[in-house]
């Protein structure tokens, strides 16, 4: 199942809107990751949930937002909680938790993840997106965590047995926490609109290797590119998007259609050998 975390502002002045006091119950679980052709992959998540799910929570808030926020520690070993620009919790025991309030002062992208047994627990899963937004920003956003797994590192990460970064060869590759078909079952990953009308997609990288999204159809504008700043204003249809950085890109499409998006890296658009089972989606619009 694929659920996120979405918290919209209500304001109680029909005029002026004002900041959310939001209470967070943040979970870490272990269990197993399911993948295409029915493989599965030990992993480790955060979730609002106390069960075990695919991927790691996407939070969804708004500019000067107070986050009351629980992390509840479920896994047998400590674990932690970094909030880029935010929130550093350093360890949480397991059986244990940790509270923290703090406002959202600072809008933008910004990665969550464990900084524990770094690269190796945010690999396994540990590692999400936050979007802080402008209370007066009605843009409709589409969000990709994307990630690759090699699934001869998880059992040795889960031994303690921490793999070899030069051997790293993926055999997986999600948006999500799922792979093509799936993908397009997810709305908030599914670029969808009517010509005319921007969207944005939100891009993250969380994996440990360099991506290529590819765009059919439309030329897409950078908003943002945490990497490379310069390159904001640039349209063009294939965007690299570096290991722990995020883009921002802006789509007003000029015509209707169905139109594939995937990694140019082919081999990231397999899963298991299979082809056209990766990072492999589609952008829906209507007249």
């Amino acid at each position: 199942m694929i659920k996120y975390t979405l918290i919209t502002l209500l304001c109680s002045i029909s005029l002026l809107c004002s900041s959310a006091t939001i209470d967070v119950r943040l979970v870490i679980n272990s269990g197993s990751h399911s993948l295409t052709g029915g493989a599965f992959v030990a992993a480790k998540t955060y979730s609002v949930s106390n069960t075990f799910e695919d991927n790691s929570d996407i939070f969804i808030w708004n500019h000067d937002d107070i986050i009351n926020l629980k992390v509840v520690n479920l896994d047998s070993e400590p674990h932690g909680l970094l909030i880029e620009n935010h929130v550093n919790i350093s360890s949480i025991l397991s059986g244990d938790s940790v509270s923290q309030s703090f406002t959202l002062a600072e809008e933008g992208v910004f990665r969550y993840f464990d900084p524990l047994n770094s690269p190796f627990n945010e690999y396994l899963g540990l590692s999400g997106i936050v979007h802080v937004k402008s209370v007066l920003d009605t843009s409709s956003y589409f969000y990709w965590d994307i990630r690759e797994i090699d699934s001869s590192w998880n059992e040795l990460i889960i031994l303690n047995t921490p793999p070899n970064l030069v051997d790293y060869d993926p055999d997986y590759f999600t948006i999500n926490g799922v792979s093509s078909p799936d993908i397009n079952m997810d709305v908030l990953a599914r670029p969808t609109g009517i010509v005319g009308e921007e969207f944005k997609v939100i891009l993250v990288n969380n994996g440990q290797s360099i991506h290529s999204m590819h765009f059919h159809g439309y030329h897409l504008t950078i908003a943002t590119d945490s990497k490379r700043p310069s390159h904001v204003g640039r349209s063009k249809d294939t965007f690299p998007l570096y290991p722990r950085e995020h883009l921002v890109l802006s789509c007003t499409p000029d015509k209707p259609g169905e139109y594939p998006v995937h990694d140019h890296n082919l081999v990231a658009v397999t899963g298991g050998q299979q082809y056209a089972t990766g990072m492999f989606i589609t952008m829906l619009i209507a007249e």
